[in-house]
């Protein structure tokens, strides 16, 4: 929900989503409407090297909706989230490997001091699948139990979750919170055991755990390592195959949800939304349902996890 501010222009940074809820309306033509490793398997090199060719040539808006999967990366801190966002845009084509990709969404100085998430952050992937383009938009969230209303909010955006469990520590208690956040907005959940490549893993018990505590079955859980880039197709496959498509109408009256915003010194407020129905235009002006107050739009982009300029969403 955007809040009052001075500037009469907003810079919106899309993540290109769709969901029900919405907070936003468009005024248009005088209408209203309401650690990074070499070690990935030769069949995800394959996958990057075929995406980095034809990522320039695609255009979000041409991507059919069936196509478009929304999900967040949910768990435990020091579970592996980062590390996997990692490998995910690596895998995907999105980012090239090299160690300087490290925790590339976590752009924080204190999360990169620290090493854990404290802000959500997202990036939108482009993932070759059977002959078809899939958009694919990743939300990391953070995992210490002082930052879980990002957490909360960020699943707003989405239609289904990573839970990632550490094969070694099992589940830990923002496993817990995190699940029944989840649970609680009927995403669906796919259960992965990270970091079976580890000597003191002990994938057996912990799936055993996820068994007795949430009633996951063994045949949903996933096993990877994210540091190695093990697992990570299969994972990519689970997304595109359990996760739904969301519903959305792109030719109605444009609606759209707020779940991010921060003011730049240079830009005035800049904004992530989660687009339900209707398109949004450059020059558009957009009403907060909140405050009332009129916006300009002054630039529209995707997050990849860097801004990639568009003039349509």
């Amino acid at each position: 929900m955007l809040k009052k501010i001075s500037t009469s222009s907003l810079t919106l940074r899309i993540l290109k989503f769709w969901k029900k809820s919405f907070v936003i309306k468009v005024q248009s033509n005088n209408k209203r409407y309401a650690s990074s490793t070499e070690n990935i398997s030769n069949r995800a090199n394959q996958e990057r090297q075929t995406l980095n060719f034809s990522h320039s040539k695609v255009k979000f808006e041409d991507i059919d909706l069936k196509n478009i999967r929304n999900f967040s990366i949910i768990a435990h801190v020091d579970h592996g989230k980062s590390t996997l966002a990692d490998r995910l845009l690596e895998i995907t084509g999105t980012l090239t490997v090299g160690s300087a990709n490290q925790q590339v969404l976590d752009r924080l100085q204190v999360e990169r001091e620290r090493g854990i998430t404290v802000k959500a952050q997202t990036a939108s992937l482009l993932y070759n699948y059977k002959g078809e383009v899939y958009l694919l938009n990743l939300i990391d969230t953070p995992g210490h139990v002082d930052f879980s209303n990002e957490v909360a909010r960020s699943l707003a955006a989405c239609q289904g979750v990573i839970l990632l469990v550490d094969a070694n520590q099992g589940v830990q208690a923002q496993t817990v919170a995190n699940y029944y956040l989840a649970f609680t907005q009927e995403l669906i959940i796919i259960p992965v055991l990270n970091k079976v490549d580890l000597k003191n893993a002990n994938p057996e018990n912990v799936t055993a755990q996820l068994k007795n505590i949430f009633g996951i079955e063994k045949e949903e859980i996933l096993k990877i390592s994210a540091k190695f880039g093990t697992g990570i197709d299969s994972l990519l496959e689970a997304i595109i195959n359990r996760i739904p498509s969301p519903e959305s109408n792109r030719t109605a009256s444009l609606k759209a949800l707020v779940f991010d915003s921060w003011y730049d010194r240079y830009k005035g407020a800049v904004a992530l939304i989660y687009l339900k129905d209707g398109k949004i235009h450059l020059g558009d002006k957009i009403v907060s349902t909140y405050s009332k107050k009129e916006y300009i739009i002054k630039s529209l982009g995707v997050l990849r996890p860097h801004e990639e300029q568009t003039n349509l969403l």
